[in-house]
């Protein structure tokens, strides 16, 4: 006369999420906004107006741009687009 042996309730973990928008190395503020496009990241600041384009392998995605964009800022290999006010005019903050 036993009941129904009830079967455990498996907590579903959620995956994390990869994120959107990205630190910007230069203000240090998150609006980084970064698109992969037939091997070439493109990545822009929507605060101080830093931009560039750098050639990635076509696996990689925004978060591996990201992370070579990063490496390639702090060595001051990166080349930035025209147009962009340098660090030596001012950033206005």
């Amino acid at each position: 006369m036993g009941g129904r042996k009830r079967r455990k309730l498996v907590p579903v973990r959620q995956k994390p999420k990869l994120p959107k928008t990205f630190e910007c190395p230069r203000c240090g503020k998150v609006s980084m906004t970064i698109k992969v496009e037939k091997g070439v990241g493109r990545l822009s600041c929507g605060n101080c107006g830093l931009s560039a384009e750098i050639e990635v392998p076509p696996v990689f995605g925004e978060v591996d741009v990201y992370g070579k964009f990063i490496d390639l800022y702090a060595e001051g290999r990166i080349t930035l687009q025209e147009g962009v006010k340098g660090e030596d005019e001012g950033e206005g903050e």
